[in-house]
């Protein structure tokens, strides 16, 4: 089988194709041909050991989120057979042909989904559903304001607050992230690069400020969440940890209102198992729609990510098999 292999940390040209024997699956596990595999920010932090990353032992395959079909099963599974559609968070090995994978960790894939949007079902709707609700408790009615909409978590965001009943105001720093946030069912759409951008969101809400703010580079934009928040609101910071970051805590103090951190990985197993269904739910009744940015193949699996940085991107970026 072909992957891509990372021999020693560094800069992207150190993704190199490789040639590996097949995997076998044992007892409790099954074999997933793979079709597809997400590229997202953690993948760079890895290989360029940036960010508090994990330290895998050298060579590692990258890649955290794989979709494909079950082509093989270990004595035990019975939740399985050959030819199912799944996903899975792989904790490394996704940019493979064929990865082995414990049955528990594998979920079904609603038909309504391609196999490239379905890398972005791995953890870009789980953390979206888990940020809105688990974490900020979001109901219906509720105005909720997404910093950086346009990437995956983001839109994902969009979709699930604005079925979900909320009030969506997003943001993004290209016409083209505007667009897409506003096609994907944003109530409005803010370019956060213009100087006034502030003042623009904090009247839509008559002054109120928001309930649920995501935060996708609070590293830069945290210091904005805090003037932007309302009366005991939320702001859950899901991305941002490449600056130290300086604001006046008062307003939170004299809101009442909350910062807390997201990190997918404490999500319990009956919290886990409890958001991919809702979401498998969501998808077979076609409420939600994941969107791909764009696609490469494996010899160009240093564009990918170099992707994953463009300001401009919209989407989950996707290596395809």
């Amino acid at each position: 089988m072909k992957a891509i292999q990372v021999s020693q940390f560094g800069t992207p040209d150190v993704l190199a194709i490789v040639e590996l024997s097949d995997p076998t699956p044992a007892a409790g596990q099954v074999l997933i041909r793979v079709h597809a595999a997400g590229v997202s920010p953690l993948d760079t932090y890895v290989r360029e050991q940036s960010h508090g990353a994990p330290t895998p032992p050298l060579p590692y395959i990258p890649g955290f989120e794989a979709a494909g079909e079950i082509a093989a099963i270990g004595a035990g599974v019975a939740k399985f057979k050959v030819g199912d559609r799944v996903y899975v968070n792989t904790f490394l090995g996704a940019y493979s042909e064929l990865i082995v994978q414990d049955a528990n960790s594998v979920y079904p894939l609603a038909d309504s989904v391609s196999f490239a949007q379905a890398t972005a079902v791995v953890n870009s709707y789980p953390t979206a559903y888990y940020a809105l609700f688990n974490l900020a408790h979001g109901k219906a009615g509720d105005r909720v304001f997404i910093h950086g909409a346009s990437g995956a978590v983001g839109t994902a965001a969009v979709q699930l607050a604005k079925a979900a009943g909320m009030t969506v105001v997003g943001t993004a720093g290209s016409d083209r992230g505007l667009e897409l946030i506003q096609q994907e069912g944003a109530h409005h759409a803010l370019n956060h690069r213009e100087s006034n951008y502030l003042q623009q969101a904090l009247e839509l809400t008559e002054g109120k400020g928001f309930d649920i703010i995501l935060e996708m580079n609070a590293s830069k934009k945290l210091a904005d969440d805090v003037a932007l928040v309302g009366t005991f609101g939320r702001i859950i910071v899901i991305g941002g940890t490449d600056a130290t970051v300086t604001f006046d805590p008062t307003p939170i103090l004299w809101k009442g209102a909350s910062i807390i951190g997201l990190y997918i990985g404490l999500t319990t197993p009956e919290e886990s198992a409890q958001i991919h269904s809702a979401l498998y739910t969501q998808f077979q009744n076609n409420q939600l729609r994941p969107i791909v940015g764009q696609e490469f193949t494996l010899v160009d699996v240093a564009k990918a990510h170099a992707a994953v940085h463009q300001t401009s991107s919209a989407g989950k970026i996707v290596l395809t098999f």
